[in-house]
């Protein structure tokens, strides 16, 4: 009865991944990952290469982390421990942990948390799901607007707000998805020397050099400025910030 079951499961899980198709391939794993196919209860855990369908939920633990790279159209997702995160239409769902997110050229990402939605234009980024059930976003390089698009639950996802964020700034999109907290400048130098996201795979992100020249360019910006927010990473896999006291003034 169990070998049967077992086999039941399997066959629904080929079957919906069949219908649906593949969006994306699982590309560097560290630790143990597992997978939950839409509409199926069981776990499995999954390795490098495997091919993920939309709705594909992946999970994981304290020490493991995994890249999602999209069969179309370039672009990375690399998201670290603790994570609960699935493809969508057009972006991700992260309901837990904290995600890299490299979006291509001419792309427009959207990232849903439990109660809100950003979506993230080309570039490089950091997104959070934070306990408000808000996303916290930090820019590593992207040159245009991130704009607010309100509830997961709002299909037409219109843009209610938009700000831009500038490398080495960060800010919190709150929970309903329609308003942005002012902008925090951050150390955006320590922020790569310390994720795990950029540093704790085999392989560098791409566009490593990039990333590093922005983050020089940010250094003689703020040369001087003694109390712009120092950000790293966190024991948890993501990022914390360090909030100046009310009258001393961010750097611009």
């Amino acid at each position: 009865m169990k070998f049967k079951i077992r086999w039941i499961l399997g066959f629904v899980s080929i079957l919906a991944f069949a219908v649906a198709g593949p969006v994306a391939e699982l590309g560097q794993v560290e630790g143990r990952v597992l997978l939950r196919v839409s509409g199926v209860k069981t776990l499995e855990p999954v390795a490098m290469g495997r091919l993920l369908a939309l709705d594909e939920t992946l999970i994981t633990g304290d020490a493991s982390r995994f890249e999602v790279r999209p069969v179309m159209g370039g672009g990375l997702w690399r998201v670290g421990r603790r994570a609960v995160f699935s493809l969508k239409e057009g972006g991700a769902r992260l309901l837990a942990g904290t995600a890299l997110v490299q979006v291509p050229a001419g792309a427009l990402w959207r990232v849903e948390s439990a109660r809100s939605v950003v979506a993230l234009p080309e570039g490089t980024w950091l997104v959070q799901a934070v306990d408000n059930r808000g996303l916290k976003i930090v820019c590593l390089d992207g040159a245009n607007p991130v704009e607010a698009r309100g509830l997961p639950s709002v299909e037409t996802g219109a843009v209610v707000a938009i700000v831009k964020v500038n490398p080495g700034e960060l800010v919190f999109l709150q929970p309903g998805g329609e308003e942005f907290s002012p902008r925090v400048v951050i150390y955006l130098e320590e922020l790569l020397a310390t994720s795990r996201l950029i540093g704790g795979f085999p392989k560098p992100v791409p566009g490593m050099r990039r990333l590093m020249n922005q983050a020089i360019a940010q250094r003689e910006r703020l040369k001087g400025v003694s109390n712009a927010v120092v950000v790293g990473a966190s024991k948890a896999g993501g990022f914390q910030i360090a909030v100046p006291t009310p009258e001393a003034p961010v750097a611009p």
